[in-house]
């Protein structure tokens, strides 16, 4: 039985065998493309995980926009240095004015699966497209899927404006418990 020695090494002055020149370059050419769309996902990962998760406090507009007992669609827009294109779109929140400075600043997003919510004035009653979601003027589950009330936003009046901040929930006692 003859032995076949495996592949050598080229001698001094001679080229690499073609077969190992594409070997090469594909692994070269592979390496650069994993390194272009890597680097970017690794450093989006974790920078995102550094930065704190709210925007801040967003102007939504002069308290006496939101008459008295109204619940209103109100267009905000976040703070311009927020670090993705997609987040310095404009968002939007219902906002119910409760009279003697004190506002009910609702996400929009139904709570089974984040459809937007659409509140209907002759009905008094946010309605979800997706599942058939509905709730209250206070934003309680009154039917469908949803597993707790609508979510709430943090606000804050300063000089006549209304101005909102982090996303929280709450409890079928409309109390804070995140």
């Amino acid at each position: 039985m003859e032995e076949h020695p495996g592949p050598q090494p080229p001698e001094k002055g001679r080229s690499l065998p073609r077969r190992d020149a594409l070997k090469i370059g594909g692994l070269a050419v592979g390496g650069a493309i994993a390194a272009a769309v890597g680097v970017p996902l690794v450093g989006a990962a974790v920078g995102s995980a550094l930065k704190p998760t709210t925007p801040g406090w967003m102007r939504v507009g002069a308290v006496d926009a939101f008459p008295e007992g109204d619940v209103l669609l109100a267009i905000i827009e976040p703070p311009v240095d927020m670090e993705w294109p997609a987040l310095d779109a404009k968002m939007a929140v219902y906002v119910r004015n409760d009279g003697d400075g004190r506002f009910m600043v609702f996400d929009m997003h139904c709570t089974h699966v984040g459809c937007p919510v659409r509140w209907v004035q002759t009905t008094q009653r946010f309605f979800s497209p997706c599942h058939g979601g509905v709730f209250d003027s206070a934003g309680r589950v009154l039917g469908g899927p949803p597993p707790r009330p609508l979510d709430r936003r943090e606000y804050k009046v300063e000089d006549g404006v209304l101005y909102v901040g982090a996303v929280y929930r709450v409890n079928e006692q409309l109390q804070r418990i995140a």
